[in-house]
């Protein structure tokens, strides 16, 4: 289920399988508990192990230490929060990612970027790469060809539309159960769903009318796009427990932009970056919430995502 390369779903394929589950549940634990107690005491606990037996596991098998990860996936989420939300104080935004107090947040970020907050927030969109990619001091970032840089992006922004009109709806609360890849290579996301149908399927979770997701939980303006993380998913009933590296998700009730497309990952961002820049604002609304989902009409495993028709629903508030 997890041993050819391609269907990697995290950095070493030589590490053994039964670590592979270990890892990515400990990571499901992380995304779930960002801004909490993430410590390595409390993760190697999770994951059955010593924290020097479960640091070892985790820095082969994702090349960077517990303390590094949860570094990185922190200031990230501070990086794409200074951007998205430019009327949230700094310090908000810092204890919200889970930094202790503002003075520890601006050496930590000013480490990671080179430069501080405040000067990152007044950065234009088309510097955001230049500046991960030459300062990062704690990941390589490794050019994707598949994955269009923000650069191009911006240079044609007010061009670019939404051709399905964005509408704003109210949705309510399902689990979806998930497993976790990258942006790595762009059949990961293949590859991902058909590890989660070998786990549904025997289980009898999928039936012609079950529900298929894509979950950013990061993008690749900030974050590498080896590093962006990506959860495939299938809605499920509540009483269904996690196992074998799957995780379950709760999707939050609440108001959702949604609009309809089709196309290849570089699309999706691009109508995201247009969302944002073209339309959300002067529908009233702000972003919510730095996640966005993607419903799928049919199954990736059957047809390549890149071909699906799509609903891309992204949290959001009345401003």
């Amino acid at each position: 289920m997890f041993t050819t390369r391609k269907n990697m779903h995290i950095h070493n394929h030589h590490i053994k399988p039964e670590y592979q589950q270990v890892v990515m549940k400990v990571q499901h634990y992380i995304n779930q508990n960002l801004a909490g107690d993430v410590s390595l005491e409390t993760i190697a606990r999770i994951a059955n192990y010593s924290p020097f037996h479960f640091q070892k596991i985790f820095s082969e098998a994702l090349k960077e230490t517990p303390k590094q990860y949860v570094i990185r996936l922190r200031l990230e989420r501070a990086a794409h929060f200074i951007k998205i939300f430019p009327n949230l104080a700094i310090n908000e935004i810092a204890s919200g990612c889970g930094f202790s107090s503002n003075s520890i947040f601006s050496r930590a970020f000013k480490n990671y970027y080179g430069i501080s907050a405040e000067k990152f927030r007044e950065l234009p969109s088309d510097k955001l790469q230049e500046v991960s990619v030459k300062r990062n001091k704690f990941t390589h970032w490794e050019e994707t060809p598949w994955i269009t840089p923000i650069t191009d992006i911006q240079e044609k922004i007010e061009t670019i539309k939404i051709y399905s009109p964005p509408a704003v709806s109210t949705m309510y609360p399902f689990k979806i159960a998930c497993i976790q890849t990258t942006l790595s290579h762009k059949e990961n996301i293949s590859f991902a769903f058909k590890s989660l149908l070998q786990w549904a399927v025997p289980r009898e979770l999928v039936t012609t009318s079950t529900k298929y997701f894509g979950i950013w939980l990061d993008f690749p303006f900030i974050t590498p796009s080896d590093k962006c993380r990506f959860l495939c998913g299938i809605e499920i009933g509540s009483d269904i427990q996690p196992s074998n590296g799957i995780s379950i998700i709760t999707f939050n009730k609440g108001q959702y932009i949604n609009y309809e497309i089709i196309g290849d990952i570089n699309e999706t961002l691009g109508s995201l970056v247009a969302l944002n820049h073209n339309y959300i604002d002067s529908m009233g609304y702000s972003i919510s919430e730095m996640i966005c989902y993607e419903q799928l009409s049919e199954s990736p495993v059957d047809k390549p995502y890149e071909k699906i028709l799509r609903n891309l629903l992204i949290p959001v508030k009345i401003k």
